[in-house]
């Protein structure tokens, strides 16, 4: 049987660019996402090697935003997941190939396959537990072209929605390619 670990201490690639640290709170309710046994996603926007927007939110918050997406839209986004990639497979393989280093798993688009070295623009996603990421499918990215992808497949209501949330993280419109998935 092989042995690999599926965890490790949150890297520098999911700190926040504004304090140079772990994020400490949920962007939505302010809950300690260092709290013991605390799950959370990070998401961050990079383009032409720039931050545009990032957050780190409580798996609680997620849940209720992506029930507040419309069923139709909800369905689409996992058929465009489940048509272009196994998940299952990757993690697996990923942990196999590089154990613990972080680079294999952010180094192309997760759907297209894309270097991310050839990207103008792309987003990260991580999912943590406390003070450490876990290689559950994520991390991983996806180049702008998947998050336009995706965004036709949203319908008004969801968009909406998200426009909403949008608001509430960033104090503006929905940033150009804000898609929590």
């Amino acid at each position: 049987m092989d042995s690999f670990s599926d965890y490790i201490p949150i890297p520098e690639h999911f700190w926040s660019f504004e304090s140079g640290e772990p994020f400490a709170r949920c962007a939505l309710c302010s809950c300690d996402l260092m709290a013991e046994g605390t799950n959370y996603m990070i998401e961050k926007a990079i383009a032409k090697g720039e931050i545009l927007f990032e957050h780190a939110i409580c798996l609680s918050c997620r849940n209720v935003l992506f029930q507040e997406l419309s069923q139709d839209s909800r369905k689409r986004i996992e058929h465009y997941f489940g048509e272009h990639v196994d998940i299952d497979a990757r993690r697996r393989r990923l942990l196999l190939e590089s154990s613990d280093d972080i680079d294999p798993w952010l180094d192309r688009c997760l759907i297209k396959g894309t270097s991310v070295d050839s990207l103008e623009e792309y987003q990260i996603y991580g999912f943590c537990i406390d003070r450490d990421l876990v290689f559950n499918g994520a991390p991983y990215v996806l180049s702008g072209e998947v998050i336009e992808d995706i965004l036709k497949l949203l319908s008004p209501e969801t968009r909406g929605v998200i426009d909403d949330y949008s608001e509430r993280l960033f104090g503006l419109d929905m940033p150009q390619g804000f898609v929590m998935v």
